[in-house]
């Protein structure tokens, strides 16, 4: 992460739109802390630390447009009764993906975010510390294959989201793709650069990053949707313990909470 262009990105655009007074944004490790007139809060984006007074939930994928679009082709029923959903992140480690709990804390909330459902069981294997598959249910019997895992550095990162449904099926990603797709490339004969920006107004930072700053500049603009994020939080981490005690006990396992 850029950390002066993050910090001085987020104090522009909380300025520009009126959404905190007296903004500092300090980074540190795995989390953003923020003070303004509105209080004191740190954006937490590593999942398997132990909680701290003021932490806020970073679920920076909620502000990324390829999940909205998701979410919103199941809502304008585009597509109905969706009935599975299949999940491949595989990617080099980073920042925003430290550990397996990060991805499926990630991948855990995107479900719910997409479908509107809870998760309610659960089956997994952690054989290693980069690899996992996992098998979620919704409260409603939505099924999600989950593949996570992570590559070597500088590999392209795996991404794919898709839901199956009775009228359809939807995908974040072009139809027999799972790499990453770039808004623009530039192709010199045998070599071929690409360019990641897709936001105007944070131009040169990095999509997560970017994405982060959206989703906190939507929590400030709302602070009383932080008891949500907080007990959503709450939740994941049951998700997560379940997963770990289904691959100890080999058990399809209820999520608790």
């Amino acid at each position: 992460m850029d950390e002066k262009r993050f910090v001085d990105y987020l104090t522009e655009l909380a300025q520009k739109y009126s959404v905190a007074e007296d903004l500092t944004v300090c980074l540190e490790e795995g989390a953003v802390r923020v003070h303004c007139a509105k209080g004191d809060f740190r954006f937490v984006y590593r999942f398997e630390e132990p909680e701290k007074e003021g932490d806020v939930p970073l679920f920076h994928w909620r502000s990324k447009r390829r999940y909205v679009e998701l979410k919103n082709l199941l809502e304008n029923k585009m597509v109905e009764k969706p009935l599975a959903m299949r999940i491949h992140h595989i990617v080099p480690q980073d920042s925003f993906a430290h550990s397996l709990n990060d991805l499926l804390t990630f991948e855990s909330d995107l479900l719910e975010f997409i479908t509107g459902q809870r998760i309610d069981r659960v089956f997994a294997d952690f054989s290693d510390q980069i690899y996992t598959n996992c098998i979620f249910s919704t409260e409603k019997n939505i099924k999600a294959s989950l593949e996570l895992g992570f590559s070597p550095q500088g590999s392209e990162p795996v991404l794919l989201h898709e839901i199956v449904a009775r009228s359809g099926i939807v995908s974040d990603v072009a139809v027999d793709t799972q790499t990453q797709q770039y808004p623009i490339y530039v192709f010199k004969g045998p070599q071929v650069e690409h360019y990641t920006d897709i936001d105007q107004e944070l131009y040169g930072l990095d999509n997560a990053s970017a994405d982060c700053i959206r989703f906190i500049l939507s929590v400030l603009a709302k602070p009383e949707s932080i008891p949500g994020l907080r007990e959503q939080r709450t939740h994941l981490q049951h998700v997560c313990k379940a997963a770990q005690k289904a691959s100890t006990e080999l058990s399809y396992t209820k999520v608790e909470g």
